[in-house]
C-alpha cells in the first residue's frame, strides 16, 4: 500500500478530484441515473472523494453530497464504469454510506494530500461547510459558557486549518458578534472524533 495510494481491491486515491474532468463527468452521469432511477431531479453539490481502478476501462469510485428537488442534503457512494472506447458509461452501484465509511474515505484523500503525515496541519477554506459546522459548535459552546444574555453568532472565519487524528481536529480564528457588543476575533480548537461528536478543546482570544 505504501506510497503508491493503492487501495484494497485496486483502486487509486484520486486526489486533484475537484479539477479532474473525467471525475466531475462521472459524478454527473452517476447523480442523473439515479435520479432517473428514483424518478426525481437530483442536483451534483460536490465531489467528496473520488477512487479510480483500472480495468477494460476505469472504475470510478465516488463519494457524492447531492441535493433533491427539495434542496435535502444527501451523501452517496456510487461506482461508475467507464468502457474502453466511445463506449456509455455505465452506474454500477450506489449506496448511502456511514458516517464512518464516509470518514474513511475522505480521510484518505487528505492524508494523501499531506503526504500521509497525520500530525501535520493544512490550510483550508473558510467557507467550507465542515468549517462553518466546527466555527458554529464552538460560538455554542463559548455562548454555554459565557454568562451574557446574547450568544455568540459566527459573523466570519478569518482563519482554518485541519489536521487527521482519529476524526478530524480544526485550528481556527472565527469573528463572532454578541448582540450590541464589539465583533470579538477567537482563536479555537475543535475536534470532531469518527463518529461526528465534536469537542471545544481550547479557546483563546486572538492577540492581534
Amino acid at each position: 500500500m505504501g506510497g503508491s495510494g493503492q487501495l484494497l481491491g485496486g483502486y487509486k486515491t484520486h486526489d486533484d478530484h475537484s479539477n479532474d474532468a473525467r471525475v466531475q463527468e462521472a459524478a454527473k452521469f452517476a447523480v442523473e441515473k439515479l435520479g432517473e432511477q428514483r424518478n426525481e431531479k437530483l442536483d451534483l453539490i460536490k465531489v467528496l472523494s473520488a477512487h479510480t481502478q483500472v480495468v477494460a476501462g476505469t472504475n470510478y469510485k465516488l463519494l457524492l453530497d447531492i441535493a433533491n428537488s427539495s434542496n435535502k442534503m444527501e451523501k452517496i457512494e456510487a461506482t461508475v464504469y467507464e468502457p474502453l472506447g466511445n463506449q456509455e458509461k455505465q452506474l454500477t452501484s450506489t449506496r448511502n454510506p456511514t458516517p464512518d465509511q464516509i470518514e474513511q474515505q475522505t480521510e484518505a484523500t487528505s492524508e494523501r494530500k499531506n503526504g500521509g503525515l497525520l500530525g501535520g496541519y493544512k490550510e483550508v477554506s473558510t467557507d467550507d461547510d465542515e468549517v462553518m459546522d466546527a466555527a458554529k459548535f464552538a460560538a455554542e459552546q463559548l455562548s454555554q459558557r459565557s454568562n451574557s444574555l446574547y450568544p455568540f453568532k459566527v459573523k466570519e472565519v478569518l482563519q482554518a486549518k485541519t489536521k487527521v487524528a482519529n476524526g478530524r481536529i480544526f485550528d481556527l480564528a472565527i469573528k463572532l458578534s454578541q448582540g450590541d457588543l464589539p465583533d470579538q476575533i477567537m482563536k479555537v480548537e475543535v475536534s470532531r472524533d469518527l463518529k461526528n461528536t465534536y469537542l471545544l478543546t481550547s479557546s483563546s482570544p486572538a492577540t492581534s
